[in-house]
């Protein structure tokens, strides 16, 4: 039912407004971000592919810009859902999960 756990989490979080609407702000400590803005290949289960950058703004915050917006719209993300993006293992290849509540505490993760 759901899918395996990912061994390369970048990172977990709930999406704000901002989030949601303008950039993927990354939360600190997170791990297998590529260097610099090296683009992010992400592609979701339909075989779409789009293209995000790790971009730092000023006081040293990074968020995920570039085929962001798109990506969010095309998922219909929404305030307050569970995200997770983690790194396939290989090269610039990323995936991009959300939680879902389903009994209780237990999240399900589904590639979007």
């Amino acid at each position: 039912f759901g899918e395996m756990e990912p061994q390369f989490v970048c990172f977990t979080k709930r999406l704000s407004k901002t989030d949601v609407r303008r950039n993927l702000e990354i939360p600190n400590g997170t791990l297998f971000l590529p260097a610099g803005n090296e683009v992010m290949r992400v592609r979701d289960r339909h075989g779409v592919t789009y293209q995000f950058i790790a971009s730092e703004r000023i006081g040293g915050r990074c968020s995920l810009t570039h085929d962001w917006i798109a990506f969010a719209a095309a998922k219909t993300l929404e305030v307050g859902a569970m995200l997770r993006i983690y790194w396939s293992g290989e090269g610039n290849e990323y995936v991009v999960q959300e939680g879902v509540q389903l009994f209780g505490p237990y999240i399900v993760w589904l590639t979007l």
